[in-house]
């Protein structure tokens, strides 16, 4: 991916054209801010800076971003420059989104032309003055203020904005099947399908999941009145999640779930059909595996409090029962697809 973005600096409106090449490891692509996101902070830092076409004698600005050994991300900025020399500059962090960030600041002020020709031009300038050990001494300390000099001049370098961009919403969905735990007859597995909407908060998530859900199993020793619960459920969550060691991310929710909780017998045909309103609170903790940039697998449990509980008996010589245990849950897998931009 190369761009060229060409830089006024200067109370002269000078122009350098400058190419960008920004990569991120395949691995972390998934999670990493793509080019144009890169872009955007770079922009909220140099507003006059704009694409335009390539220049082969422009300067170029190679961003990589890679995993590191320790855990952390690693990212680099090679500037190479007119005369074949290369500088570099690097930086680490856990999150990908805040080493993008750091990577665009330290990029945005490679870019400043003033300060480039500040350094070049003050050990040229001190050579006029007279010769000795003093003379090198003020050399020294001249080449060290003098770009600091030139930047902080307001004629000469833009006003800062943030380098937080525009805030970025992703859509999702996802489906998944969950071993229900305590709110049936016996443990046995249910399905989940969900919509989510996502946003950064930094380096955070934020967001709001809603999903519907079925489970069903069969009361046991019933094989003549066949008594059955299933419960049909909607679900509301409020999550913040973070991204950890690439490429995963761990989210943890606070919810609400309602709905209904249906006990009846298929092997009676004027039994008792009960369909009862169901409600639960708890919270959730969900790790998500991210594959490529919008396809995710999951596993996710939650634990939930029933604030009112119900009792299913068989009334036959079994006189099997059921009593729902104020705590319950789930433990489930899935897959889900996210639409947007990190």
């Amino acid at each position: 991916m190369f761009g060229v973005i060409p830089a006024a600096f200067g109370e002269e409106g000078r122009v350098e054209a400058i190419q960008l090449h920004y990569a991120v490891e395949e691995r972390l692509a998934g999670h990493c801010p793509d080019r144009s996101r890169f872009v955007a902070l770079l922009l909220a830092e140099r507003p006059r800076l704009s694409l335009a076409t390539d220049d082969p004698d422009a300067r170029r600005f190679d961003v990589r971003i890679r995993a590191s050994t320790n855990g952390k991300l690693e990212g680099e900025l090679v500037i190479a420059k007119r005369d074949g020399s290369a500088d570099t500059r690097n930086v680490d962090a856990r999150d990908c989104r805040a080493l993008v960030r750091a990577l665009a600041v330290v990029t945005a002020v490679a870019t400043d032309l003033a300060a480039v020709d500040a350094a070049d031009d003050a050990p040229h300038q001190i050579a006029t003055h007279d010769d000795g050990a003093a003379a090198g001494d003020r050399a020294e300390s001249a080449e060290r203020v003098a770009p600091a000099e030139t930047v902080d001049r307001p004629a000469e370098s833009p006003p800062r904005r943030s380098p937080r961009g525009p805030a970025t919403v992703a859509l999702g969905v996802g489906v998944g099947t969950e071993l229900v735990l305590g709110a049936l007859p016996r443990p046995t597995m249910g399905y989940r399908g969900y919509v989510e909407a996502q946003r950064s908060l930094g380096v955070l998530d934020g967001g709001l999941r809603a999903s519907l859900a079925f489970a069903r199993a069969q009361l046991s020793d019933t094989s003549e009145l066949n008594v059955f619960v299933q419960t049909w459920t909607a679900r509301l969550e409020g999550c913040v999640g973070r991204r950890i060691l690439a490429p995963l991310s761990l989210e943890g929710c606070l919810d609400a779930t309602g709905g209904a909780y249906h006990s009846y017998s298929t092997g009676v045909s004027n039994a008792r059909n009960d369909v009862r309103p169901w409600f639960t609170v708890g919270s959730d903790l969900r790790i998500r595996w991210h594959l490529g940039r919008a396809f995710h697998a999951e596993v996710f449990g939650n634990a939930s409090y029933v604030p009112t509980v119900y009792a299913t008996v068989a009334r036959d010589q079994v006189g099997a029962s059921h009593d729902v245990p104020r705590a319950i849950g789930e433990i489930g897998i899935g897959v889900g697809h996210s639409f947007g931009g990190k």
